[in-house]
């Protein structure tokens, strides 16, 4: 992220009550649920979200990020061909494992590899994705890790880039873990991935989104496998309201029924998650995902801040007009009744948009993201814990100005 600069604005408002807007009683019958708004971080429900558990097959979220970020440093493309051994392809014909049939000695694209991961949460073609820039499986596994610090993840345990215990691996296992290790994260560290993946990668999206996809297997074979994900739009477990497009089921003996889902509620995108749904029925993390949307739907309520022209109105230097208007697209926080009562605003600018003295310079762009505004309140609670963030925009165009203007402006 851009260093940012801090300009030193903070301005105390007072608006009526609001209730918690975290619930204090169990209401999801699983081990641990969580429910964040994916723009600001702002948690709006909460359930033993920092008990760390096994994630199972919620794990290919972090391999899909880390490739990713591999395609955007230009380390491999999209087309990259990953030739398949003889270890992935006996975990990939499986039948005990997610198998989508892999054969030995072909050769199949990151896209492809992706496409199987995230939508039949194919374990053999995550495997072969840790391979897609050269590297070993230990050696991605680094990688996995290293990402997860980065994305600032607190508690959490990473073995393979799967989510099966290291032994399942078979030949492939990794020597310094034991058989009976595992992936496991917080829900909070997961919603923090999830966030990160749709804020970061959206274009995924496009691929969670599919109700069905189709992988070339064997040359002139193709296999058309169903998303695992039972709340897309037309599916068993839609919430009217509410257009799901993601993202990642996960199912093992320790870590359950596991699901993780994004989706787009009056306008904003919301992330759940829900760690070992309880019970024998696998649906029921998707019942138990349905009962968060339908909690946001009777108990939040979007609650518009309005900000104070101090805030709206920015000074700016050597531009042919000596203020700007700056502001988000839009200042909401979720609350379950009531106003919100106290908060602070503070106002941060990107360093590159300021001169030495600390104000905003010419030339600015409409549309342009100039910095960002902090939203605190010991009543609201957000996934890192800090403030709830928001994209300043500059909505006016402001030109450099001529010798003249700039010397007397």
């Amino acid at each position: 992220m851009k260093k940012i600069l801090a300009l030193l604005l903070m301005i105390p408002l007072l608006l009526g009550i609001i209730t918690p807007p975290v619930h204090a009683k169990p209401l999801i019958d699983a081990s641990a649920a969580v429910m964040v708004d994916a723009s600001t971080g702002q948690v709006i429900y909460e359930q033993n979200a920092h008990k760390k558990l096994p994630i199972a097959s919620i794990s290919k979220l972090l391999t899909a990020v880390v490739i990713m970020d591999e395609v955007h440093s230009k380390q491999i493309t999209g087309d990259t061909k990953v030739k398949v051994d003889s270890g992935i392809a006996a975990i990939s014909n499986d039948p005990q494992y997610s198998v989508i049939g892999l054969q030995e000695g072909n050769a199949y694209t990151v896209r492809e590899l992706l496409n199987a991961s995230l939508v039949k949460s194919a374990d053999g073609a995550a495997l072969a994705l840790a391979a897609a820039a050269g590297d070993s499986l230990d050696e991605f596994n680094m990688k996995l890790q290293q990402k997860a610090q980065e994305i600032g993840l607190k508690d959490y345990t990473i073995v393979n880039p799967v989510g099966l215990t290291n032994g399942d691996l078979k030949t492939l296992s990794i020597k310094q873990y034991s058989d009976q290790a595992e992936n496991a994260m917080t829900a909070t560290d997961v919603a923090i991935l999830a966030r990160y993946l749709v804020n970061h990668y959206p274009q995924l999206l496009q691929v969670t989104a599919q109700k069905q996809a189709s992988f070339m297997i064997t040359k002139g074979k193709a296999k058309t496998e169903k998303n695992l994900n039972e709340m897309l739009p037309g599916s068993k477990y839609t919430v009217p309201g509410v257009t799901i497009d993601g993202l990642k089921t996960g199912t093992s003996d320790t870590a359950g029924a596991c699901f993780v889902s994004t989706g787009n509620y009056r306008g904003h995108r919301i992330i759940t998650v829900v760690l070992h749904a309880n019970g024998k029925n696998k649906d029921n993390r998707f019942i138990q995902t349905q009962r968060l949307y339908r909690m946001l739907k009777q108990d939040g309520h979007l609650q518009t801040i309005t900000l104070p022209k101090d805030i709206r109105q920015q000074a700016v230097a050597n531009g042919q007009t000596r203020q700007a208007t700056i502001s988000p697209q839009a200042v909401t926080v979720w609350n379950t009744g009531g106003q919100l009562h106290k908060y602070t605003l503070a106002v941060k600018m990107k360093e590159k948009y300021l001169n030495k003295t600390g104000q905003l310079e010419a030339p600015l762009h409409r549309n342009e993201t100039v910095g960002e505004l902090d939203l605190s309140s010991s009543q609201l609670k957000t996934l890192d814990g800090g403030p709830l963030t928001y994209k300043l925009l500059s909505t006016d165009n402001v030109v450099r100005g001529n010798f003249w203007q700039r010397l007397w402006h």
